[in-house]
C-alpha cells in the first residue's frame, strides 16, 4: 500500500536524549501526490494521551477507512509536525476516512 495523505504509519521515532528509538504511530499530512515523487513524507505524532489541548485531534475507529489503532480514542497532535524519510516508514497501519 502506497503511503499516502491521511496514513497512519509506525515511524521510528527518537526520543529526546537522541540515544534511543521507539516506533510510534504518525499521521501523514503531505498530499499523495508529493508522496510519490518525494523522499520524505510530512507527519503529525500520534499519541494515545489527551492533553485537553486546542492542538490536538482525535482519532476514533469510525474514523477510519481501513486498518486499525491500538488504543482508541487516539490524538493527533497537530503542533507536532516532522519530515521523515519514507525508509524509516516500518508499515501503514491504516487509513483514515476522505471526508467529503
Amino acid at each position: 500500500m502506497p503511503v499516502k495523505q491521511g496514513s497512519i504509519v509506525l515511524v521510528d521515532f527518537s526520543y529526546s536524549n537522541l540515544k534511543e528509538t521507539k516506533y510510534r504511530p504518525a499521521l501523514v499530512i503531505s498530499s499523495s501526490k508529493y508522496n510519490e515523487t518525494a523522499i520524505d513524507v510530512v507527519v503529525l505524532r500520534v499519541t494515545s494521551r489527551s492533553r485537553g489541548s486546542a492542538w490536538e485531534s482525535k482519532i476514533i475507529i469510525d474514523d477510519l477507512a481501513e486498518g486499525s489503532i491500538d488504543i482508541e480514542p487516539s490524538y493527533v497532535r497537530v503542533d507536532s509536525i516532522y519530515a521523515v524519510e519514507k525508509k524509516i516508514i516500518r508499515k501503514i497501519v491504516a487509513q483514515l476516512k476522505e471526508r467529503g
